[in-house]
C-alpha cells in the first residue's frame, strides 16, 4: 500500500469553506459519488443505444421549412402544389449547354432528355425542343436548355435525397465533347447543401479534436484528467442528435440543427466539464476529501454550470417567436445540445471523477497550475484596480470602435451560393445565371384569376428591376392562371426584395386577388419576418437575463452592468461580421466569397447565441467574487481574488471554445462560417477586454455600490445563495464582530451556551467565517429564544472569541496530509 500526498496550497490562497451538505448541488453530487456505477452504467447504456441514432441523423433532415408561416409566399406555395403540380415550381432542373446552337445540332440535348425518362424516382419530362420559344426553356443565344424534371415525391424530406439521387445520374451520363449537364434548382441546392455540412462536420471534428485535447491536457497536466471533458462532451451530443433523430419522426428537423448544435454541444460541453473538474481539483488540493470536494465543486461550479445553461436555453427559446420551420428547429437542436451537455456535467461527471479516484488529481509533488497562476492573475487585475477610470475608458474605446461597422449592417437571404462552386447545383445555377440572366434562376410567380392576368404583367413590367412577365400556365379549376415575373437581378440581391416589394404595392390596390410569391417572395418574407420579430425576442432575451441576474446575484447593479457589458460584446460581434461578410474584408484569408450582406437570421440567432455565451463567463467570473466577497466582506479584494481563481480555467476554457467555433467555421458553408468566426471573436473578446478591463475597472469604481438592492425588492427575491455559505447584507458595509456577551470581560468561554453556539470538530475544517456564521441563541424569555445570524467577520476583527482563535490555530498549521490507500 502507498500513499498520495496532495500539493500543499499556496499561503496566500484562502481554503474554501466546508459544503453545505444539505444545498441541492451538494446533495447532487454526493448521490451521483454514492452511485457511481449505476450513473456511469446508465450512460454508458444511453450513449451506446444514441450512437446508431446520432451517425444517422444527417438521412432524418429535412431541407425544407422555409417558408414564413402564414405569409403570402406560404400560401402561393401551397397554391402551386395544389392547383399547378404540371408547372414543377419545385421541380429539379438540368441545364443543358453546348458549344453550337441547339437548333442546328439537337441531339445531344435529345440524348440527355430520352436518358433522363430513367433516372430515378423521375415520372415525366420536359422537352425543351418541343415547347414555344415564349415558354423560354432555351436561351437567346441558343447554347442552354432548361429540362424540368418530375420525381415521384411523398413527402418534403424526400425532395433533397431525390434531387441528389438525380444529380448523381446526371453526373455519370455520358454526353458529347464540349457539352455540359447539370443539375439545379431548390432541392437539389438543398441537396448539395446536406452533403457540404455532413462533410464539414467530419472536418471540424477532426481539426478541432487534437487542439482541444492538447489544450485540455496543457489545462490538467494530465492526460487521463484531460480526455474526461472530450469524452463527456461527445456523450451528451450523441444524446443530443439522438433525441433530435427521434423528434424527426414527429416533425420535419432541418438539417442547418445539426452543425449548429453540434458546434454549441461540444464548446460548451468541453468549458462545463472543464470548470467543475478544476474547482474538484482545487478543493482536494486544499486537503479536503474527494466527497466534501465533489460536494464544494458542484454547489459552485456546478450551480454555474446549471445557470449558464439555463441562460443559454432561454434565450434561445426566444428564437421560437420567428414562425419558420428552419429557424425553430435550429434553436431546437442547439437547446438540445445545451441540455444533453449540460446533464452530462452534473451527472456523469461527478461518478466518474470520484470512480477515478486520485487519478486526475495533480501529480504527486508538483502544484496545481490553476492555483499557481492565482498570482499572476492578481498582479494583471491590479492595474486595473489601480487606474479603474482609464482601464474601462479603454476598454469602451475597443469595444466601441469594433461595433461601429454594425450600424451599417445590410441583411438578406442567401441563395445557391451557400453551395460552393464544383457541386452541381451551384454550377448549374450559374450556368442559368449566364444564360438567362440574373434573375432566371429565382422569379416571382402571381396566382391570379385569369382575367386579371394581363393587368399584372402591365403592373410587373412598370415595375422598376423586372425584366420579363409572362403567363405560364392554363387556368385551373379555380380560374387562377400563374404569371412568372423575372427580375434583373438575383435572388440574394436587396434589389430584387424590393422588386418585390414595390410588385405587391402595385398590386394591393389595382388587382387585390393577385398572390405574390415564389423563390424571390420567400426571401423577401423570410427577411420581414425575421426583421420584424428581432426586437421582440432580443427583448425578452434582456428581460430573461436580466431577471436571472437579479436572482443570482441580488444586487440591481451587477445585473444592470452585466447587461450593459454583454450588449458591447454582442455590439463588437456584430461589427466584426458586418466587416467581414458584407464588406468583405478578410473573405478571402478564410476562403469564402462574401454575399455583399449578413443573413437575416444572423442578428437574432447571433444575439441569443453571443448573449447566452456572454453570460457563461460573466457568471462563473461573478460568482467567485461573490463568494469571494460573502467570504471577506472586501469588494476589492473580492474583485482580486475572484478573477485570480477563475483567470486561468476561464482562458483555457475561452481557448477550446475559440478553437471548436473556428474548427466549425472555416470548415463549412457560408452560415456556419459566419456564426462560427462571430462567435469566436465574441468569445475572445469576453475572455479579454471583459474580464480583465470592463469588469473589474467598473466593480473598482462602484465599490460596495455593487451589491445594492433595494429593501424592498431584498425581501421579494428568492435566495439563490447556497445554504452553508455566509452572506454579506448587500446593503451594509462590512462590520467587526461584536463577540457574544458569554465571552466577555472573563466569562467562562466553556460555557453551556458557547458550546452549544461554536463548536469545533474534530477533523474538520473549521475557519473564522464559517464558525461565526454559525447561528447563535440568546435567551430572551424563559423557555423561548431568539435567533440571530452573526456578520461574517475577518480573523483580524475578531480577538478574543475563542472559536476564532481555534479557527485560526486550524487555518494557520499546516494541512493534513491526504492519505488515500492505493492498489
Amino acid at each position: 500500500m502507498s500513499t498520495v500526498i496532495a500539493p500543499t496550497p499556496p499561503v496566500e490562497h484562502e481554503p474554501s469553506h466546508d459544503p453545505d451538505e444539505r444545498a441541492l448541488f451538494s446533495r447532487l453530487a454526493a448521490s451521483m459519488a454514492r452511485h457511481r456505477k449505476a450513473v456511469i452504467l446508465v450512460w454508458l447504456v444511453v450513449t451506446l443505444a444514441a450512437a446508431p441514432l446520432a451517425i444517422t441523423l444527417t438521412k432524418a433532415l429535412s431541407g425544407a421549412g422555409w417558408d414564413a408561416k402564414g405569409s403570402t409566399a406560404e400560401a402561393v406555395r401551397k397554391e402551386l402544389r395544389a392547383d399547378f403540380p404540371a408547372m414543377g415550381a419545385e421541380n429539379p432542373i438540368v441545364v443543358y449547354r453546348q458549344a453550337t446552337p441547339i437548333a442546328d445540332d439537337p441531339a445531344g440535348l435529345q440524348a440527355v432528355v430520352a436518358a433522363l425518362a430513367d433516372g430515378p424516382k423521375v415520372l415525366s419530362v420536359v422537352d425543351p425542343l418541343a415547347m414555344p420559344p415564349e415558354a423560354g426553356m432555351i436561351s437567346q443565344d441558343g447554347l442552354t436548355a432548361l429540362v424540368p424534371v418530375e420525381q415521384q415525391i411523398g413527402e418534403d424530406k424526400e425532395r433533397p435525397e431525390a434531387a441528389g439521387e438525380l444529380g448523381d445520374f446526371v453526373g455519370d451520363l455520358t454526353v458529347a465533347d464540349g457539352a455540359t449537364v447539370e443539375v439545379t434548382g431548390e432541392w437539389p441546392v438543398w441537396s448539395d447543401f446536406n452533403q457540404m455540412n455532413e462533410e464539414a462536420l467530419h472536418k471540424a471534428e477532426l481539426l478541432s479534436g487534437l487542439p482541444t485535447l492538447i489544450m485540455l491536457f496543457v489545462a490538467f497536466g494530465a492526460l487521463i484528467a484531460a480526455g474526461i471533458p472530450l469524452i463527456l462532451a461527445i456523450a451528451g451530443i450523441a444524446t443530443g442528435f439522438a433525441s433530435l433523430h427521434l423528434l424527426s419522426l414527429i416533425s420535419p428537423i432541418s438539417v442547418w440543427s445539426m452543425n449548429f448544435s453540434m458546434m454549441i454541444g461540444l464548446a460548451v460541453g468541453i468549458d462545463y466539464s472543464l470548470f467543475i473538474v478544476s474547482r474538484y481539483r482545487e478543493e482536494r488540493v486544499e486537503g479536503k476529501d474527494a466527497i466534501k470536494a465533489i460536494e464544494n465543486a458542484m454547489s459552485t461550479s456546478g450551480k454555474a454550470v446549471f445557470l449558464s445553461a439555463l441562460t443559454v436555453v432561454l434565450s434561445l427559446a426566444a428564437v421560437f417567436l420567428v414562425p419558420v420551420m428552419v429557424f425553430q428547429t435550429m434553436a431546437l437542436g442547439m437547446i438540445i445540445s445545451v441540455i444533453a451537455v449540460a446533464l452530462a456535467a452534473l451527472t456523469l461527471l461527478p461518478a466518474v471523477l470520484i470512480a477515478m479516484g486520485d487519478k486526475v488529481l495533480v501529480t504527486r509533488g508538483e502544484k496545481d497550475p490553476d492555483i499557481v497562476a492565482e498570482g499572476r492573475w492578481a498582479k494583471w487585475t491590479g492595474a486595473a484596480l489601480r487606474r479603474p477610470g482609464r482601464t474601462l475608458a479603454t476598454g469602451l474605446v475597443l469595444l466601441g470602435a469594433l461595433a461601429a461597422p454594425a450600424f451599417g449592417m445590410t441583411l438578406g437571404m442567401p441563395g445557391a451560393r451557400v453551395v460552393d462552386q464544383g457541386h452541381t447545383s451551384r454550377d448549374g445555377y450559374d450556368m442559368v445565371v449566364e444564360s438567362f440572366g440574373p434573375g432566371a434562376a429565382g422569379p416571382a410567380y402571381v396566382t391570379v384569376a385569369a382575367a386579371d392576368a394581363q393587368q399584372v404583367i402591365d403592373i410587373a413590367t412598370a415595375t422598376p428591376n423586372v425584366v420579363d412577365a409572362r403567363i405560364v400556365t392554363q387556368p385551373a379549376a379555380s380560374g387562377r392562371v400563374v404569371v412568372r415575373v423575372t427580375p434583373g437581378t438575383q435572388i440574394d440581391e436587396a434589389a430584387t426584395a424590393d422588386m418585390v416589394e414595390a410588385l405587391r404595392t402595385g398590386l394591393d390596390d389595382a388587382v387585390p386577388n393577385a398572390l405574390v410569391g415564389g423563390p424571390a417572395g420567400q426571401n423577401h418574407d423570410l427577411t420581414q419576418v425575421l426583421v420584424d420579430r428581432a426586437p421582440y425576442a432580443i427583448g425578452l432575451i434582456l428581460i430573461v437575463a436580466f431577471m436571472l441576474l437579479l436572482v443570482v446575484f441580488r444586487s440591481v447593479v451587477i445585473a444592470t452592468f452585466s447587461i450593459l457589458m454583454n450588449l458591447l460584446t454582442v455590439g463588437a460581434a456584430f461589427g466584426f461580421a458586418t466587416l467581414v461578410f458584407q464588406h468583405g474584408y478578410g473573405a478571402r484569408l478564410i476562403g469564402i466569397e462574401h454575399q455583399g450582406f449578413v443573413d437575416a437570421w444572423a442578428p437574432l440567432f447571433f444575439f441569443a447565441l453571443l448573449f447566452g455565451l456572454s453570460m457563461d463567463y460573466q457568471l462563473f467570473l461573478l460568482a467567485a467574487i461573490k463568494e469571494r466577497y460573502q467570504a471577506t466582506g472586501d469588494t476589492h479584494r473580492a474583485i482580486s481574488e475572484g478573477i485570480a481563481r477563475t483567470g486561468r480555467p476561464i482562458t483555457n476554457a475561452a481557448i477550446i471554445m475559440i478553437i471548436v467555433f473556428i474548427a466549425f467555421g472555416v470548415t463549412g458553408p457560408i452560415p456556419p462560417t459566419e456564426l462560427g468566426l462571430t462567435l469566436a471573436v465574441a468569445v475572445l473578446l469576453d475572455a479579454t477586454v471583459v474580464r480583465v478591463m470592463l469588469v473589474p475597472a467598473t466593480m473598482a469604481l462602484l465599490g460596495d455600490k455593487n451589491w445594492y438592492a433595494p429593501k424592498w425588492l431584498q425581501k421579494v427575491l428568492p435566495h439563490a445563495t447556497p445554504r452553508g455559505v455566509p452572506h454579506v447584507h448587500p446593503n451594509r458595509p462590512h462590520r467587526p464582530h461584536r463577540p457574544h456577551r458569554s465571552h466577555r470581560r472573563g466569562a467562562d468561554p466553556a460555557g453551556p451556551l458557547a458550546a452549544r453556539a461554536h463548536p469545533v470538530r474534530p477533523g474538520r475544517h473549521h475557519d473564522a467565517v464559517e464558525c461565526c456564521a454559525e447561528r447563535v441563541r440568546e435567551p430572551v424569555v424563559p423557555g423561548a429564544h431568539r435567533v440571530r445570524r452573526a456578520q461574517p467577520v475577518d480573523v483580524r476583527h475578531a480577538a478574543g472569541l475563542p472559536c476564532l482563535a481555534a479557527a485560526q490555530a486550524v487555518r494557520h498549521r499546516p494541512p493534513v496530509p491526504l492519505v488515500t490507500p492505493t492498489a
